[in-house]
């Protein structure tokens, strides 16, 4: 919530108020031991200092993506090279169409298509040729996985999931745990975030009344 915040300062060019944010979630994150909290303090102030400092951003962006590699949070790590390549832009093209690049990559991987969609758009933007191929990791998803990552993306527990899918919990557990996993996912909030995103799929149906609910 904080880093949201820090972001809509940076949109209403509040960039001293996005600075002091990025500050206290660092230290935040130092006082509790908590490394993902530092590398979102990190990426704040990387943004935040972009219009200021190149050099000074993209220390922090660097110091974020390397918590985002080492926490193995594929989504948050792709969204920082997709910043990283956006300040160093016509600085260093060479290195921020690579950053770039491999943004493209995951975000394909993992469906996010808006994103996918941004860093195509820089790449072109750096005269780096770039072409979208669509999601890979979803189309490894079984049809009932997608029915799940579909209501995923609409906010549903596991309850309601099972409900919906006239399924047991215990295997609504089973198939989220697979769907996270073949993501390359940590949470469940992380696949709704990327259905929001855009990435494709279709709401589950439910079953015709009377009509018997097997499991895939």
């Amino acid at each position: 919530m904080i880093e949201l915040l820090g972001e809509a300062e940076i949109a209403l060019l509040d960039s001293d108020a996005a600075i002091a944010r990025g500050r206290a979630l660092v230290a935040l994150g130092a006082v509790n031991e908590c490394h993902l909290i530092v590398a979102h303090g990190e990426r704040l102030l990387g943004q935040a200092l972009a219009s200021r400092d190149v050099t000074a951003a993209c220390a922090h962006l660097e110091a974020a993506l390397a918590a985002f590699i080492q926490a193995g949070i594929p989504y948050r790590t792709a969204q920082t090279r997709l910043l990283l390549a956006r300040v160093l832009g016509d600085s260093d093209r060479e290195v921020a169409g690579a950053e770039a690049r491999v943004a493209l990559s995951v975000c394909e991987d993992l469906g996010a298509g808006r994103d996918a969609d941004a860093a195509a758009a820089l790449m072109r933007d750096l005269g780096v040729k770039a072409a979208r191929s669509g999601p890979k990791n979803l189309g490894r998803l079984t049809k009932r996985e997608q029915e799940v990552l579909a209501l995923l993306g609409e906010g549903l527990s596991n309850p309601e999931i099972a409900g919906r899918l006239y399924l047991s919990r215990k295997t609504v557990e089973h198939h989220v745990a697979r769907v996270l996993a073949k993501l390359g996912l940590r949470r469940r909030a992380e696949a709704a975030a990327l259905m929001a995103r855009g990435a494709p799929g279709k709401p589950a149906r439910e079953p015709a009344s009377g009509e018997p609910a097997r499991d895939r």
